[in-house]
């Protein structure tokens, strides 16, 4: 396991998912013995090996405090203490080889106690995975648009912004509308260049659609 990569998941703080927050109470406890155990450090050893340097850098300077636990679908457990149902996101700020952000990793458990990982885009993005995936290809193309000749791209780190739309300015409708839209900036790095892109999210009754607008991007 590399530098590091041990200590990035000392401490537990519980976030409760759109689920019951009943059912997702239980078990809590055995989550958190869980998260302690040799596994759970091996699956984040092995998950965040496959992350890129300019996305998480190692140094003797790095700084992870805890992770904080975000239950998607409440976790049960088999006899030997293992997860065997439900779905979590753990989330490891990291700050001090000069790329201070959040890692992201998704965690799923099958009835044979398996546990499928998903490392997600760094960074405070409210999208999920599914969504990640199709604003990260915007986020590449507003890149490319001013590194025409840079074939490879990463995504360094997202940072939620505002809910609302920037472009056209579109006010908050609040948290109880179920399409709440909501804008960020992907920061996106490629060839030795750093890139900021702005991303509008707007829920619809399909889906979410994302646009960029034409001046949403530029080189740091």
């Amino acid at each position: 396991m590399k530098p590091g990569v041990l200590w990035l998941a000392p401490m537990f703080a519980l976030t409760l998912g759109p689920a019951d927050c009943r059912a997702q109470t239980t078990g809590v406890e055995q989550l958190q013995k869980f998260i302690g155990s040799d596994f759970h450090k091996e699956l984040i050893g092995k998950a965040l090996s496959a992350i890129p340097p300019a996305v998480f850098q190692r140094c003797p300077a790095l700084e992870a405090n805890g992770s904080q636990v975000t239950i998607l679908r409440p976790v049960s457990f088999g006899k030997g203490g293992r997860p065997k149902a439900g779905a979590w996101r753990e989330a490891f700020p990291v700050a001090g080889c000069g790329n201070d952000t959040v890692l992201n990793v998704f965690f799923e458990a099958g009835k044979d106690e398996k546990i499928n990982t998903l490392v997600g885009a760094p960074g405070t993005t409210h999208a999920d995975p599914v969504l990640q995936r199709d604003a990260q290809l915007y986020a590449f193309v507003g890149a490319g648009a001013l590194a025409r000749n840079c074939e490879k791209f990463d995504v360094k780190d997202t940072r939620f912004e505002a809910f609302g739309l920037s472009d056209p300015p579109t006010a908050d409708p609040g948290a109880g509308d179920p399409l709440r839209p909501w804008w960020e900036t992907w920061t996106v790095t490629g060839c030795d260049r750093t890139f900021d892109v702005q991303l509008d999210f707007a829920p619809d009754q399909t889906g979410t659609q994302i646009t960029q607008p034409a001046d949403g991007r530029k080189e740091r």
